[in-house]
This record gives C-alpha cells, structure tokens and sequence, in this order.
C-alpha cells in the first residue's frame, strides 16, 4: 500500500494538516482511493471548541486535525480508527491559582504539557475485537487546575473498556510506551487492508510515529510555511536506523536530529493560501497542484 508520510520541520503551525488534506483531496480527484491517519494528536478543548463539542455528541475524542482529513478525503472510516490515540487538552484554570495566591505556580505550569493534559484515549484492535483505553489525569482534575467538562469526562469514561488513572508525566510516559504501538499498528493494519493509498499526518516535529510504519512508507514530506520538502524515502529511513543503533529512542526523534544529515532532496513551493480555500478542499488541492502531482508521480512508481 502506497503511504505518504508528513512532518513538520517546526513543532507547531507548519502547515502539515493543509498539505495533507491538499493531498487527500487531490489524490482522490485523480482517481485514487485514498485513507488518512493521523497516528498520534493532541486538542485543546478551549481553543478547538468546535471539535470538542463534535466529540462531545458522539461521546468520543478525537482531535480537529482528523476530522479536517477524513472530509478532505471523502473516507468513511471512524475518527477514533484514523486517529488511534488522541489527548485532550484544557487551559489552566486561572480563576483556581489566583484565589489561592499561587501566580507564580500559574505561569510555572503554563508551560507543562502534562499540566494541561485532562485525558487520552487509545483505540486497540485484537483480532477483531476493539478495546477502547482512558488515560484520565487525576490529579489535574481533582486539584481543578485545568477546565474540564465533568459530565463528558463521565461521558467518556463509560464509553471505555478500561480506565488507568495517571498522576504524574513519567506515568503518562509509561502507559504511552506500553499502548501506544499496539493502537498506532493494529489501527493502521486495519485501514491498511481497505484502502490502497494513505496519507499519514505525523505529531509536531516528530518524524517516526511508528517504527513499523515508517519502514513501509514510499514518501516522505517535511513541510514548512511556503515550503515542502521531498525527501529520497530510503536515505531518511537509513538515518533513522542508524539513530536508533546510536540508542536513540525513534519515536522521540525531531525534525531537528535528521535535518544535517539529509542530502538527498526536493524543495516544492507552496503559495499562500486565502483562509477561506482551507476547508475547500477542491481549490486547496488545485492551489497545491504542482505537490500533488509530484507526489502521485513518486506513488506510480511502486
């Protein structure tokens, strides 16, 4: 199965979620069947309210990002199959630390992930079976130091097959390592046996979500504001091999560690894009014409 695998060259607001929509949608238009994954997300219940209140009336969660790529793509898919582990996010609450002296704290905390984190949900297939798991932080919500929806926690929590408490990051870290893989490939497997084509979405910066799933991709695209970068697919998984036989952990690997050892490359522009193309697919696809016919090209090739 054709994949098209996209990271971002910088943690946030690269464009990933553009292009890949550009590519569903273009790559569809043309012909193809084509599926989206998005192997691991985030979303803040505060600044992504629409997709909140999405997840809310299916009593699910899952993040803005896949919502934007299954319509882009026309798939029918569940969100929760397409996105297999997603966190859900909240600001703090700043109502609580300032009643209670505590600024400092706040702005302390500001910038800890895991001090935002309200939940994260994995979807796991056995054989046929799904499994559904809630990481719920605890001590986030019984401290109130984040804004949270308790009847859609509840909401949630009945709709899983198993709650694991987590009170600190390295226990949040554990259960990741321990679930993660199994809900990123046994989701992806699944897609994978009904759809040809895929375009998979990475995390920020990451550029290996899933050792398996990387060894199988036949292109790769960082991409940056006004730029996207195709990379020769072999070389970029040879300096990921070689990172993991120095020790590094790959599913921990930046942008950033790979960038000075890549030679083999091609730069593609991407233009400007009016807000109002980004949910029109159609013009978005034909606004990134010249990416998705490069990237079909290198797809035809295998």
């Amino acid at each position: 199965m054709p994949a098209v695998f996209i990271f971002g060259l910088f943690p946030d607001s690269s464009g990933k979620t553009v292009l890949a929509a550009a590519l569903a949608r273009g790559l569809a238009n043309r012909g193809l069947d084509v599926a989206v994954f998005k192997p691991r997300s985030g979303h803040n219940m505060w600044y992504q309210y629409e997709a909140f209140l999405e997840c809310k009336r299916m009593r699910s969660l899952f993040c803005e990002d896949i919502i934007k790529l299954r319509e882009a793509s026309g798939c029918p898919l569940p969100y929760e199959l397409l996105n297999p582990v997603d966190a859900l996010l909240a600001p703090l609450n700043a109502n609580v630390f300032l009643e209670q002296n505590l600024t400092r704290r706040m702005f302390l905390f500001e910038g800890d992930l895991y001090r935002h984190l309200i939940a994260e949900r994995y979807l796991i297939f056995e054989g046929e079976e799904e499994k559904r798991v809630l990481l719920v932080n605890e001590r986030n919500i019984n401290a109130s130091i984040v804004m949270f929806d308790q009847d859609y926690l509840e909401e949630l929590k009945a709709n899983t097959n198993q709650v694991i408490p987590v009170n600190s990051l390295s226990e949040w870290t554990a259960i990741f390592n321990e679930l993660g893989s199994k809900a990123i490939c046994s989701c992806y497997q699944k897609i994978k046996r009904e759809y040809s084509n895929l375009i998979i979405e990475g995390f920020n910066d990451s550029i290996c979500p899933e050792p398996k799933i990387i060894n199988e991709v036949n292109v790769v695209i960082g991409v940056a504001p006004g730029t996207a970068i195709l990379y020769d697919v072999n070389e970029f998984k040879r300096i990921i091999n070689a990172m993991v036989k120095l020790g590094k952990n790959p599913r921990a690997l930046r942008a950033e560690d790979i960038a000075a050892f890549t030679r083999k490359y091609e730069i593609l522009k991407i233009p400007p894009i009016p807000s109002k193309h980004l949910t029109d697919y159609d013009n978005l696809s034909r606004e990134l014409k010249e990416v998705v016919d490069r990237v079909k090209e290198e797809i035809e090739k295998d």
